[in-house]
């Protein structure tokens, strides 16, 4: 028989990854159930109105994004974290944007005024 090394079993990082798993489990138990709610509500929008609602839409797809990131943490087939620990980078692409956006207007409005003060 093989012997079971002592620092295998007192390695720091597969504890915190059995308490990560502990955590992300029980949410996911909690999500499985919003997303059946959100089912729920989202069928009565489309039986009274024949519509679905948008915004029910993209909460739900987030919730699934989070369900699947979850189950591949842990299932093993990643080791990354899901939310909040995993990088948003399409959030932060489309911040970055904002960012600019909002610096291009502010120099284009300071120009206006100088050449109004300029002129008068």
């Amino acid at each position: 028989m093989t012997e079971i090394k002592k620092d295998e079993l007192l390695d720091l990082k597969k504890w915190q990854r059995f308490f990560f798993m502990l955590i992300y489990g029980a949410a996911l138990n909690f999500v499985v159930g919003i997303l059946f709610f959100l089912i729920a509500i989202q069928f009565l929008f489309y039986l009274f109105t024949s519509n679905t609602n948008e915004q029910l839409k993209s909460v739900h797809h987030w919730l699934q994004d989070f369900f699947n990131d979850a189950l591949d943490f842990l299932s093993f087939n990643t080791n990354s974290k899901p939310w909040p620990f995993k990088g948003g980078k399409e959030s932060s692409d489309s911040s970055e944007e904002e960012v600019i956006d909002a610096e291009e207007v502010i120099e284009v409005d300071a120009e206006e005024l100088d050449s109004s003060d300029n002129q008068a």
